[in-house]
């Protein structure tokens, strides 16, 4: 923090002080985008709530990496709330979707609820992931939309390639052919 200990305990009671502050912190700031995602329910809203929500985790990384830390039953609860309210996020934007004809419409129950919460486990657990991959190239949004750009219409495909641009569509990965051209055998 780039200050002395003295200065800190001066300012803080105790250390459930200072983490109750940051606990506090932590959720605002994750919560802060879910407003305008409510209000203009977009893929681009949907990019930069979970962005937000990425760039949380890694500046409070201490609480995200200690098993200890997010086991406590406050920090549970919290969490659980932030999981929520981005999966209800992720599913207004699939309705409105849906409705504009850029995605299809559900062909198996569940398939869109399901989807949400893979891609919540993908944001939360993509920075554990990464410390362990060797590929440092893909990123949580292309796996999210990996995810979801099968369910687009053609519409869709068409405006999210006018919207994020084709060479960004053209980047989410390799392609299965290739993948098992690179692997020895199984």
């Amino acid at each position: 923090m780039g200050i002395s200990r003295g200065n800190l305990t001066y300012h803080f009671k105790d250390k459930e002080e200072l983490f109750t502050i940051h606990l506090e912190e932590l959720v605002e700031k994750s919560t802060k985008s879910f407003t305008n995602s409510f209000l203009i329910p977009s893929w681009e809203t949907l990019r930069s709530t979970s962005k937000d929500f990425m760039q949380v985790q890694k500046d409070y990384s201490y609480i995200f990496f200690d098993r200890q830390m997010l086991f406590r039953d406050e920090v549970l609860e919290k969490i659980k709330a932030i999981r929520e309210k981005h999966i209800s996020i992720q599913m207004s934007m699939i309705h409105v979707s849906i409705e504009s004809g850029n995605m299809k419409s559900e062909s198996m129950p569940g398939l869109y609820l399901n989807s949400s919460r893979v891609i919540w486990k993908i944001l939360f657990f993509h920075l554990v992931d990464h410390r362990f991959s060797n590929d440092q190239t893909i990123s949580w949004d292309k796996l999210m939309w990996s995810l979801l750009l099968p369910h687009f219409t053609k519409k869709g495909i068409r405006s999210f390639q006018d919207h994020f641009g084709i060479e960004y569509f053209e980047s989410l990965g390799m392609s299965y052919d290739s993948y098992m051209k690179d692997q020895v055998s199984f």
